[in-house]
């Protein structure tokens, strides 16, 4: 039996992160709002570290679209790359 099919005990629904959570989580890792760079609810933080822009559409409430949880991943793994070759 197919996990999650027919055994609806064992099926976990994850909810989508909201776009408040993110920001607090690109906020701890060092990211910083660039005021008035966005249209209409967009806005735009970028890290010092990073030469890319992390570009957030909607409002605080809205659910984090998946494409942009796998673009902050790469940022991420790339962030903590640059910082493991600075420590050596």
């Amino acid at each position: 039996m197919v996990a999650g099919i027919g055994n609806r005990e064992n099926v976990k629904l994850v909810m989508p992160r909201k776009i408040r959570e993110l920001k607090v989580e690109i906020q701890r890792e060092g990211f910083i709002y660039l005021p008035k760079r966005g249209k209409g609810s967009h806005e735009r933080w970028r890290h010092p570290l990073l030469k890319k822009t992390l570009t957030i559409p909607g409002k605080d409430g809205n659910d984090v679209p998946i494409y942009l949880e796998k673009q902050l991943e790469k940022l991420l793994i790339e962030l903590q790359e640059m910082r493991e070759e600075k420590d050596l």
